[in-house]
């Protein structure tokens, strides 16, 4: 997709990886809408960039709606969502919480997913097709254990739902793909690398510009035969896909 002339949403953009996709995106010539709940931070990133703002909580299920109407309105339609707001609760976390602290990760970060994604499906398919990129995280992949299981499972979540859209492609010219983030240089990223110690530091990977990560979500974009796929960013190593695999977890042929 030509990403020159589009209307792109990009969420949690205030800040981090989101600013930094939505510059990239402005950059290639794309309308964009910048969508945080710190509508100081959002305004003045939209305003850096010659986007429009638009205010909203997307852990409030209520909120996702009227955001991608407002937005669809601002730029005249969505061709490129752009899915990255996300986050957790201060603590503490599952099992040790209750329902209603787990249940606001959850919400923010994979049904605020689902739900956008759903809603800008339905106006992409009228209009003829467009992209959908999810930014889920290295915590939803593998086995091993996280310090934050309910976002670690929502994050998990989104990287199957990317895969499982892949049909959308030939039914409607709606590209789904996915980028799973290691450590990138964003407010939050330093804010919990200060309250590491020096072991905890020294074992990090090296951690990424959040530039980097705007590159590879505007090649998803821009790659018309990438569909339900998802690229793993980790500091140190150049981005890779992760191999199609069928139901038994085998290898597809030319994945």
């Amino acid at each position: 997709m030509e990403i020159a002339g589009r209307a792109a949403v990009v969420t949690g953009a205030a800040a981090g990886i989101g600013a930094a996709v939505a510059a990239k995106l402005a950059a290639e010539g794309a309308r964009v809408a910048v969508v945080d709940l710190d509508r100081e931070a959002g305004a003045a990133t939209a305003a850096g960039i010659g986007g429009a703002f638009v205010g909203a909580d997307l852990a409030d299920r209520s909120a996702v709606p009227s955001m991608l109407d407002r937005a669809a309105a601002l730029l005249g339609g969505i061709d490129i969502l752009v899915n990255n707001a996300g986050g957790a609760t201060a603590g503490p976390y599952y099992p040790a919480v209750g329902a209603g602290e787990w249940q606001r990760t959850l919400d923010l970060n994979l049904y605020a997913v689902m739900l956008a994604s759903q809603l800008a499906i339905e106006r992409m398919t009228a209009a003829g097709g467009g992209a959908v990129v999810n930014i889920a995280s290295s915590a939803g992949l593998g086995t091993d254990a996280h310090p934050i299981p309910e976002y670690a499972a929502a994050k998990a979540a989104v990287v199957r739902l990317t895969a499982v859209s892949a049909p959308l492609r030939e039914s409607a010219g709606i590209r789904v793909n996915c980028v799973c983030p290691g450590m990138v240089d964003t407010p939050s990223s330093r804010r919990s690398r200060a309250r590491m110690t020096d072991a905890e530091l020294a074992a990090l990977p090296p951690v990424m510009p959040a530039e980097h990560i705007a590159e590879v979500v505007a090649g998803l974009i821009a790659d018309d035969t990438l569909a339900g796929r998802t690229v793993v960013c980790a500091g140190g190593e150049p981005p890779r896909l992760l191999p199609v695999r069928d139901w038994l977890g085998q290898p597809q042929s030319g994945s």
